[in-house]
């Protein structure tokens, strides 16, 4: 085992320093071609002061969106709630619940992207029209998880989402997949999961189109992919006594739409209470540092958290991320 850790930490540390050489130049060029990308913003502020290298991690209800195989981790009903203060005046917000029976776990999920209305320009007035729009994305999904084994859990998620903008809208239907697997070495756990697999989709009705031969047509939208991810990680504690605790993990994300890249994050705890968070991610399209910090307090078998976590950007404003979560 101990040699099997040495070559895969050999392995993520050759690897993540050759990413930004290699891995931009091997999926760049698959920007923007996928839709509902919203889904792509994760509402975990744990995992966001960890660069999202998260999926071998498990905490409260939120794991959904990460790894659903992770419910079966959390030994009591779960609810939680997240905002994220996004680029310009966009904001997302995010309910999710979880309740274990047995070796069973069910979750259920939602969340919204939305901004305020905006006026509507044109040509001819690039000052506004005196007419507003409004966008918004949304989401509905349902989890299920089991636990083969004590050391072995599986998990499924059902989700529908949907996109609107001024006339426009588009649904769709989505599966999200995932393992969590306890290697048996200390804490060590391993994890995969496979989020957004979908079918294409486009925006529902036809727009007209004159053709070469100046013939005008009724045509569909064209379809895209949704933002369909592989991910790859592990988690471990290095450090653990009743003052301090030291825990780190490490995942190699795949998307679809962009080229591959790592993600590390680190979290050292005080008296089980304060938590501080770091985490580098090798994807050009951020800052690669994330901050952040958490308190809980446990009473009578029950647990309340509040995480925070901020991430600076290299050409937009700071992004930050607030969560309460609460363990019966």
């Amino acid at each position: 085992m101990k040699n099997l850790l040495k070559i895969l930490i050999s392995f993520l540390i050759a690897v993540s320093l050759e990413a930004d050489g290699i891995f931009p130049q091997l999926g760049g060029q698959r920007a923007g071609t996928s839709s509902f990308t919203f889904l792509k913003i994760k509402p975990n502020a744990r995992a966001y002061g960890m660069a999202e290298s998260y999926i071998a991690l498990s905490r409260d209800a939120s794991i959904i969106q990460y790894n659903p195989a992770g419910l079966t981790q959390i030994d009591a009903p779960s609810i939680t709630f997240s905002h994220l203060d996004w680029y310009i005046d966009i904001s997302y917000e995010y309910l999710a619940f979880s309740y274990p029976f047995r070796s069973w776990a069910i979750g259920f999920e939602t969340g919204t992207l939305h901004m305020p209305a905006m006026e509507i320009t044109t040509e001819y007035k690039p000052y506004g029209a005196g007419e507003y729009f409004n966008f918004s994305d949304y989401f509905f999904g349902l989890s299920f998880s089991r636990k083969m084994t004590e050391r072995f859990s599986f998990g499924i998620t059902g989700r529908i989402a949907f996109e609107e903008y001024l006339s426009f809208k588009s649904n769709t239907l989505l599966l999200d997949l995932g393992t969590f697997y306890y290697t048996g070495y200390k804490d060590l756990r391993i994890a995969v999961a496979f989020l957004n697999f979908g079918s294409p989709s486009a925006p529902d009705g036809t727009y007209e189109y004159v053709n070469k031969d100046g013939i005008l047509e009724e045509r569909e939208y064209e379809k895209f992919a949704p933002p369909t991810t592989f991910h790859l990680g592990s988690a471990i504690t290095l450090y653990e006594n009743n003052i301090l605790n030291f825990l780190i993990s490490a995942q190699l994300n795949h998307p679809v739409d962009n080229s591959e890249y790592f993600a590390f994050g680190g979290e050292f705890t005080f008296l089980k209470t304060l938590s501080l968070r770091a985490g580098y991610s090798t994807n050009d399209d951020k800052n690669p540092l994330s901050l952040g910090a958490g308190f809980s307090a446990e009473i009578w078998g029950q647990s309340l958290r509040i995480d925070y976590a901020y991430r600076d950007n290299k050409y937009l404003n700071p992004t930050q991320q607030i969560q309460i979560s609460y363990n019966f």
